[in-house]
């Protein structure tokens, strides 16, 4: 039921953001996604406070590395020639062994506050969040 709620939230949040772009709306799909994991993973108090600094520092990071790789390849065709969907795929499986080092980085400072099944949990909630997002933005999209 909590989900639901997060959900609801959440949804009212992408919303205000897509039509009045009032406000932060980054912040403010940030807070709706920290609300869902912490309801998923069923956090306590102290778990949560220490949790989320620690996730947020994750984030940044798992941005960093994000960044060049997005913006490299957001606006090229790799189906153009072969040269470039092939330094496409290199740069791929780059971007995302530098995204499992990082996790790797990351998952004894997450086991020293969760548990494994809390943590494995985590990597579903992003996911489970990311196309609840992508689903109620194509929603928007479509009202248009």
């Amino acid at each position: 039921m909590k989900i639901i709620i997060y959900i609801v939230l959440m949804c009212m949040l992408v919303t205000t953001a897509s039509y009045g772009r009032q406000g932060r709306p980054l912040q403010r799909i940030h807070a709706a996604k920290m609300a869902y994991m912490n309801d998923r993973l069923s956090l306590s108090e102290s778990q949560s406070g220490a949790f989320i600094p620690l996730y947020k520092e994750y984030e940044k990071e798992l941005l960093v590395i994000r960044q060049p790789y997005i913006k490299k390849y957001k606006l090229e065709n790799t189906d153009e020639h072969n040269i470039a969907a092939r330094q496409y795929v290199e740069d791929d499986l780059d971007y995302q062994e530098a995204v499992i080092g990082l996790k790797r980085k990351y998952n004894d400072q997450f086991l020293k506050i969760l548990s494994p099944k809390q943590v494995a949990d985590m990597y579903m909630a992003e996911r489970e969040f990311r196309q609840i997002l992508m689903k109620r933005l194509k929603q928007e999209r479509n009202r248009r």
